[in-house]
């Protein structure tokens, strides 16, 4: 499944949510998972979020194009982690629902 992340700063991240949200065709559908920086344990000079968004390439495109303004780029070691810590979270997420309902 395609897939992209990218760092919004703090002061944008409404900005950029509400623009993928206000994308009811195509932005909308896509699987967009928003996390900040602090909550993913990951330190850098900058306060915001990650946005970490799969679906189709249609999807990831137009996303990409609608926060193109609001996001700052980081080094892709920072971006690769926070992808693997958002994972991670999904996992543990998954893995405890099917304890419920095991």
């Amino acid at each position: 499944m395609p897939e992209y992340i990218c760092f919004v700063k703090k002061n944008n991240v409404k900005k950029a949510e509400e623009k993928l949200r206000k994308d009811f065709d195509i932005a909308a559908k896509q699987s967009i998972t928003i996390r900040d920086n602090i909550s993913l344990g990951i330190k850098i000079q900058e306060e915001g979020s990650f946005f970490y968004i799969r679906g189709t390439e249609e999807g990831i495109l137009r996303c990409k194009e609608l926060i193109k303004e609001f996001v700052f780029e980081l080094k892709n070691e920072i971006l690769n982690e926070a992808k693997n810590k958002i994972l991670e979270e999904e996992e543990k997420a998954t893995t405890g629902f099917g304890g419920i309902f095991g």
